[in-house]
Order: structure tokens, then C-alpha cells, then sequence
């Protein structure tokens, strides 16, 4: 009876490998590697500089990237998956075939932005003014912090030394 298990649970394994959807996703690309790729957190086979380094993506790190080249938040859906596989497998942009000439993404980096691409495509283009709002917030209340942490210790080292110099003066019956 343990055989026929055995036999029905490789069976089974070997169909699930064959037929489940993760066997299609490497071959069409994974989006998570292509993020990684993305921001250069993984880096690119043949070296080429990760797309965050000149590209911004709207929701992608606290800036949303450099300014250098095009916003690729749209991008695929201006162009579709044909267009931004094209894009990917060509970069055939000035400023990139500079970059990519001797660096050319790998067929599976290629598929790993394209899934990348597709999966970032509902986000908007232009960052949130309430996004830009906190930032500035936030950025505002750690320097006034600073200001007063800095303030609070020039009293105590530099100032209050003089003060007790001039109390000490008028205690004796001195003058100012």
C-alpha cells in the first residue's frame, strides 16, 4: 500500500510541476527580481547600471528615483507588453546604447522588468502632493529638533558658565 502512495504522490508532484502556473512565471519573467533589478538591489549580469540610477517610478524609494531619463511609471501602458519588451531587448535610446552597448540585458532580466513593468502599471505617473506634504513635515520637525537639542546644550556649555560668573559677581557685591 505505501508504494501505491508513493507512486500517486509523484504522480501528482510531476503534474503540478508540469501544469502549476510557477513553472510559466520563470519563463515570463518574475516581478520581485525585476524590482531587485530595478533598483540595483540585484545587479545586472553583464553589468549595466541598475534603471533606478537615471529613471524615477512613482511609489519607488523616498524620491522616486533620479530625473536623468523618463518617468517609467506609464510605460507600459503606453507601449503594452510588446512595446516595453522591445524597449528591453534594443534599448535603442541614445543616452542608453552609450550605457548598454557592451552591457546588454539578459533574456531572463529582460523578462524579470517586463513583469516588473506590468505589475507597477496602475501606479500614477506623479507622486502624491499628500506624500510630498509629510516629507516636508517630517523633515521640518527633525530640524527644529536638532535646533533645540543643539540650543539646550550651547545653554548648559557655553552660556551658563557666564551666567554663574555674573551671579557670582553680584553675590561678592560686584559690578557689572
Amino acid at each position: 500500500m505505501s508504494g501505491y502512495r508513493l507512486i500517486c504522490l509523484s504522480v501528482i508532484a510531476l503534474a503540478l510541476s508540469l501544469f502549476s502556473p510557477w513553472a510559466e512565471v520563470d519563463a515570463a519573467g518574475v516581478a520581485s527580481r525585476g524590482e531587485a533589478l530595478f533598483v540595483g538591489s540585484s545587479a545586472m549580469q553583464n553589468g549595466g547600471a541598475p534603471c533606478l540610477s537615471c529613471h524615477n517610478l512613482s511609489g519607488v524609494g523616498i524620491s522616486n528615483g533620479a530625473s536623468f531619463g523618463p518617468d517609467l511609471s506609464g510605460m507600459f501602458q503606453d507601449y503594452g507588453a510588446d512595446g516595453v519588451a522591445g524597449v528591453l531587448e534594443s534599448l535603442a535610446f541614445p543616452s542608453m546604447e552609450a550605457i548598454f552597448a557592451n552591457r546588454p540585458l539578459t533574456e531572463i532580466e529582460q523578462a524579470d522588468l517586463l513583469a516588473y513593468f506590468a505589475q507597477t502599471a496602475e501606479l500614477s505617473a506623479t507622486p502624491s502632493n499628500a506624500t510630498l506634504a509629510l516629507q516636508v513635515i517630517i523633515g521640518v520637525a527633525v530640524l527644529l529638533g536638532l535646533t533645540l537639542l543643539i540650543g539646550l546644550r550651547r545653554i548648559k556649555a557655553v552660556r551658563q558658565p557666564l551666567i554663574d560668573r555674573q551671579r557670582n559677581l553680584i553675590n561678592k557685591g560686584g559690578q557689572l
